[in-house]
């Protein structure tokens, strides 16, 4: 037995393709345009090696939701303010380059549970015949891909009533009605506050249930600092800047405690509640624990925003293809329009209408 990845389904395959070669541990300098504004090449580096990959026909961006915005502009491509703060030459004015960025974020409320879990891993014992399991019969706990299930809903009215009017407005006015507003997302393991990485070792199994904010209203930013693209940009995702994400977030919390409150999760899961604790009750201080405690989801996207053509905002087209330059697209999740309340895994350039690999 074999898991499908994205080696397995799209590498594999690829490989043997004579217009294919990967450049291993190079990193891409800069975008090279021609006096018509034409992306003709990459300046590239490697091992301090430094030389010109030239294109054919386009130049294909597909560095994710940082480095894609942090290539544009280091190549001239982006909000003129910033470029000419840094003395790089203006090919295309683009406001949106690096702004708009949405990410999903989770946290989250942690039981001790009665049987085992991927707490029990910790014992060294414990792990090593759950490896030979895996390894011999395609069975045990590291069988699993750690969440076997997942669940959305929209906010029941009884969530509803704890939120402001401007906030329940905004999610029944501004988004498709078949758009949930929390994803839930249970572990088999300690979650808690997640800049601490270090789960209780006291020989208990936990269990979590983490809610996951899959709408977000906060925008972050990509922003360069260096006309070299071996410096990394300043990311600042703005997590929770937005008054109506607190307030979901809060609601969506809520949510997962009545779920731990069941008689069905009671069965098997043991009181009182190991994070955040039961202590914590109030709104106030349930946003509290939640600013503390956050991760993200690992989905961030839309920092090179598709849109129309008289949409300050937007970076690329329905193509994929950069506004203001030529033979240049991004077709990476930087260029999502906007965050999708799910998974975004299948690879965005399938989708672009005309666009085909070369």
């Amino acid at each position: 037995m074999r898991r499908e990845t994205s080696e397995s389904s799209f590498l594999q395959s690829t490989l043997g393709n004579p217009n294919y070669y990967v450049y291993i541990n190079t990193l891409v300098k800069k975008i090279i345009f021609n006096d018509q504004k034409e992306a003709v090449g990459v300046d590239v580096d490697t091992a301090g090696s430094q030389y010109t990959i030239s294109a054919r026909k386009e130049v294909i961006l597909a560095a994710g939701a940082f480095g894609s915005p942090q290539l544009l502009q280091v190549s001239g491509v982006g909000p003129a303010e910033l470029l000419n703060g840094l003395d790089i030459p203006v090919l295309s004015d683009l406001k949106g380059v690096g702004k708009n960025m949405q990410d999903h974020i989770l946290f989250g409320i942690s039981h001790a549970i009665h049987g085992p879990s991927a707490s029990s891993l910790s014992d060294p014992v414990y792990f090593a015949e759950q490896l030979r399991l895996f390894n011999e019969e395609a069975r045990g706990v590291l069988s699993s891909p750690g969440v076997d299930v997942i669940g959305w809903e929209r906010l029941p009215s009884s969530s509803l009533k704890s939120m402001s009017n401007a906030s329940v407005g905004v999610l029944e006015t501004e988004y498709s009605a078949d758009w949930p507003d929390v994803e839930y997302l249970p572990g088999p393991s300690f979650l808690g506050d997640q800049n601490v990485t270090v789960a209780p070792n006291d020989g208990q199994n936990y269990a979590s249930l983490a809610p996951i904010l899959i709408k977000p209203r906060s925008r972050g930013t990509v922003t360069i600092t260096s006309a070299d693209a071996a410096v990394h940009p300043d990311i600042d995702p703005a997590f929770l800047t937005d008054q109506v994400d607190i307030e979901v977030a809060v609601a969506a919390f809520k949510r997962a405690r009545d779920f731990w409150n069941t008689d069905a999760m009671k069965s098997f899961s043991e009181a009182p509640e190991a994070y955040p604790g039961d202590e914590v009750q109030t709104d106030e201080d349930i946003a509290t624990i939640i600013r503390k405690s956050y991760n993200t989801v690992w989905h961030a996207s839309c920092t090179c925003a598709m849109g129309k053509p008289d949409d300050e905002n937007a970076v690329v087209d329905t193509q994929g293809r950069v506004y203001g330059v030529k033979n240049l697209r991004v077709v990476d999740a930087s260029a999502f329009p906007f965050l999708p309340p799910g998974h975004p895994i299948a690879t965005i350039c399938e989708s672009l209408p005309s666009f085909s690999p070369h």
